[in-house]
């Protein structure tokens, strides 16, 4: 008695499931790792301390809200424009499809709004420009200001 190893719609499977497999591995990391290649330039530069929500912590200098530097953010129906300046400290929490700040000011007081989660921070590290939205973030502590934004490094090729 001889064993048979090969049968015709076996082959067939296993060159399916080959080509299955293949095509499964060439779908992960087309699109969500974009390199930040450019970041707004502010009119004003704050140095800040930003931690993620994975609670990694980065030093920023050129810190803006799409090249502004201000939050926009809504407290009941109103929308309001909070201006950096004004701000000691932001902590964000995501709820439902929006992220409270409950934010800290200079004058000492303390208030919470509603922000965007999609809204785009940016900043430059010592290593690097960093692009983060705010949904992501659990923590913005401003250190102060620069006297002016860094002037923007050639791009190396």
């Amino acid at each position: 008695m001889r064993c048979r190893l090969h049968h015709p719609d076996m082959t067939r499977w296993v060159a399916v499931l080959l080509v299955l497999a293949l095509l499964c591995m060439g779908m992960g990391g087309f699109g969500d790792t974009e390199a930040v290649t450019k970041i707004p330039r502010p009119e004003r530069s704050f140095l800040v301390e930003l931690v993620d929500a994975d609670d990694v912590s980065f030093r920023l200098h050129d810190f803006s809200m799409d090249g502004l530097t201000l939050i926009p953010v809504t407290a009941g129906r109103a929308q309001i424009s909070l201006d950096f300046a004004e701000i000691v400290d932001v902590r964000m929490y995501v709820q439902d499809d929006q992220v409270m700040a409950r934010v800290s000011f200079r004058n000492e007081s303390t208030s919470e709004f509603m922000m965007q989660p999609d809204l785009v921070f940016y900043g430059l590290t010592d290593w690097g420009k960093m692009k983060i939205e705010a949904g992501d973030v659990r923590r913005i502590t401003f250190l102060g200001r620069a006297e002016a934004p860094q002037p923007v490094r050639p791009e190396a090729n």
